[in-house]
């Protein structure tokens, strides 16, 4: 391997870590939320962003109506997934889905089915 190759591997492995360690922060502040039974407001919010970066496809569906995917293959692979991590340690499910103060829309994943994919909503349309 040359070096640029070498550096390139590296690269990528400090963007996977950084972006772990920012998955475990956040689920680290869900439990101590659970521990002292009321919500610990983080100093910095997670901007929405991070999620708008990235490619959205429009999608419709009988339960859902409207709503939009990303898809890991038609996205920048870091910037996917930070997105799928942040998802992921907020256990944000279509049940329990990310949204914070201020997003137009909320998100989640379904890793059991679709692991290569991110969904969202506007908050203003109702819940299915």
């Amino acid at each position: 391997m040359s070096d640029s190759e070498d550096l390139k591997i590296l690269t990528e492995e400090v963007v996977d870590f950084c972006n772990g360690l920012e998955a475990l922060a956040v689920k680290l502040r869900k439990q101590i939320e659970k521990l002292l039974g009321s919500e610990v407001k983080p100093k910095a919010v997670l901007p929405e962003e991070t999620f708008n970066l990235l490619k959205w496809e429009n999608e419709k569906g009988s339960r859902l109506g409207d709503y939009q995917v990303a898809y890991k293959q038609q996205n920048i692979p870091d910037k996917w997934q930070h997105a799928y991590n942040i998802l992921k340690a907020n256990n944000s499910l279509i049940a329990n889905p990310l949204k914070e103060e201020g997003y137009v829309y909320r998100y989640w994943i379904f890793p059991e089915k679709y692991p290569d994919r991110i969904f969202r909503k506007k908050l203003s349309e109702a819940k299915p």
